[in-house]
């Protein structure tokens, strides 16, 4: 930059020859971040901080859904010896020389301190660490609230799961055979974290120590994130060294910021009808992948029985037999294509299973059960049966929650209240909560029937039935769900440890015929992923697992 300044009014002047400003890609968003502390991280955004500042044990190859060795040195496979013949143990080889930013080593005690720390604090996502053996007794014990039962399943679960056998090398141990455990490497619970940062008596949101391509050096909280690169990362340095993410309340404001050059991309989430004015525009370049996430219907079914012996919060008018009615009734009505249109201008595809389009095992079962379009009166047979007439309705509060997932979400909860109040049999009455509320109030109970998405914890079918569907777990509790079938429970391990394809087929179609059957979730749509940038910009990849990476990402 060249300065002039005029002195005193004379012919004379001064060149100052001021550096260059640094290049910084800015990035806006609608995501709000809950925590960084990966033994409790659990939502989206959260997540995408920690995979571009903490490396994961391995990682997808961009644009792929094939894995390749991040902080380990090669994926374990039955090949290179890395997974036993019985399936039952990992043995894990982490690189040399590995570094968190501070400088301190990361090594197999900080891999087994990790995983040992993020089952002991029992986080959103520990119960994905169930399968290791002694966890599943120790997730039991803290049930049960006795310290000394829980003191010891802890000590046995220390011994028996994670062990250490050199500096770079540790075996992990399950009680039982688990496939997808190396898909559940690439996931932020798995990932090592510094000890002298992350104590194992609590958990730290606002923390973040980096392992992987940039540091965060500096944030407001749920405002702004100034990365930069981190000197002691292991791998090839990020395209650029600062990276900007500024968080936006609204999707206007982030289109705005798009419109106005204020920022360099837009990725999550604009309105759709704002994208779709994006892709005639000139100025900038859009793109669109497919995506792994799901958008569905969460019904409270703790059941009277579960009630009483405290193993949920309350029963609800979705509970037990006459629930059950209540729950194919709504399955019945809802209608996925005026979710598609009025909400999201036909940019989503409607979804019949939990198990996404795409995805191995994937059957439209609830298109089969209960039909492309609206039945109502199959809905209005099934409420009848459960006692409700146009003079006796039903009365519902459908809760969503307005920030969270953008702000079509609002038109999805109208268009849900226009096809059960089509029956002529119900009453619906929508009510909001933000993000942190509405995470405690479903755990707590306090939901009957309420909207939630999901993004894959692991590339694997058995992510989207593990986490939903399996009571002894905790799985569909922490969804605020309560689904107790104790057959279901048996399928879900049974595809879990089936190697054959055709036959975990076969078990996955089971399960997704007793979901249609039982209806705690009503699956209602899949979304794309959309991203607007300038034609400055180069490197981005919209992968099927969703990973945004910014360190591949340049602006020139």
């Amino acid at each position: 930059m060249v300065v002039i300044l005029l002195i005193g009014g004379a012919a004379a002047y001064i060149l100052l020859n001021a550096p260059a400003p640094a290049k910084v890609l800015v990035i806006g968003t609608t995501d709000d971040e809950i925590s960084f502390d990966p033994a409790d991280a659990y939502d989206y955004f959260s997540g995408n901080i920690i995979q571009n500042t903490m490396a994961m044990l391995v990682t997808y190859v961009p644009g792929t859904t094939n894995l390749t060795p991040d902080l380990l040195s090669v994926v374990p496979t039955l090949a290179n010896g890395g997974i036993s013949t019985d399936g039952l143990t990992y043995t894990l080889h982490l690189r040399t020389n590995l570094k968190f930013e501070d400088g301190t080593s990361i090594n197999s005690s900080t891999l087994k301190y990790s995983w040992d720390r993020a089952v002991k604090l029992n986080g959103l996502p520990a119960f994905l660490l169930d399968y290791i053996s002694g966890a599943h007794e120790y997730f039991g014990a803290l049930k049960a609230g006795v310290a000394t039962v829980i003191a010891s399943a802890y000590a046995n679960y220390t011994a028996q799961g994670v062990k250490i056998v050199d500096a770079t090398t540790v075996t992990v141990t399950l009680r039982q055979k688990w496939s997808p455990f190396v898909s559940l490497l690439a996931f932020t619970v798995t990932t090592v974290v510094n000890p002298k940062s992350f104590t194992n008596d609590r958990f730290y949101p606002n923390v973040v120590v980096s392992s992987g391509p940039y540091r965060l050096s500096t944030y407001l909280p749920h405002q702004r994130y100034e990365l930069t690169a981190n000197p002691n990362y292991y791998g090839t340095p990020p395209k650029m060294s600062r990276v900007t993410i500024v968080r936006y309340t609204t999707s206007s404001d982030l289109k705005l910021a798009m419109t106005t050059g204020v920022i360099d991309v837009a990725y999550r989430s604009l309105l759709p009808p704002d994208f779709t004015t994006f892709q005639s525009a000139a100025s900038v370049k859009t793109l669109q992948g497919a995506s792994p996430v799901i958008r569905y219907l969460v019904f409270n079914m703790c059941s009277s029985a579960d009630a009483a012996a405290g193993a949920c919060p309350r029963a609800t008018v979705f509970s037990d037999v006459n629930g059950a009615l209540l729950r194919k009734a709504l399955a019945y009505a809802s209608n996925r294509t005026d979710i598609a249109t009025s909400a999201y201008s036909n940019t989503v595809s409607p979804l019949y299973s939990l198990i996404p389009e795409g995805m191995f095992g994937h059957e439209d079962v609830f298109k089969t059960v209960y039909g492309a379009s609206p039945n109502i009166a199959a809905a209005q047979s099934l409420l009848t049966q459960a006692g409700y007439s146009t003079t006796s309705k039903l009365s519902l509060t459908l809760w969503y929650t307005p920030s969270h997932y953008g702000d079509p979400e609002i038109y999805v909860a109208q268009a849900l209240k226009r096809a059960w109040e089509a029956t002529g049999m119900m009453t619906v009455t929508i009510n909001e909560q933000e993000w942190a509320q509405y995470k405690a109030s479903r755990t707590a109970g306090d939901f009957d029937v309420f909207l939630l998405g999901w993004f894959p914890d692991y590339f694997d079918s058995d992510d989207y039935v593990f986490p939903f569907l399996h009571w002894a777990s905790g799985g569909s509790a922490q969804f605020g769900d309560w689904y107790h079938n104790n057959s279901m429970d048996a399928k879900i391990e049974a595809q879990a440890a089936e190697s054959d394809p055709t036959a975990r087929a076969q078990i996955l179609g089971e399960i997704q015929a007793g979901l249609a059957a039982d209806v705690p979730y009503v699956p209602l749509w899949q979304t794309n992923q959309q991203v607007v940038f300038k034609p400055t910009v180069s490197g981005i990849v919209l992968d099927p697992v969703q990973f945004f990476r910014y360190f591949t990402i340049s602006v020139s």
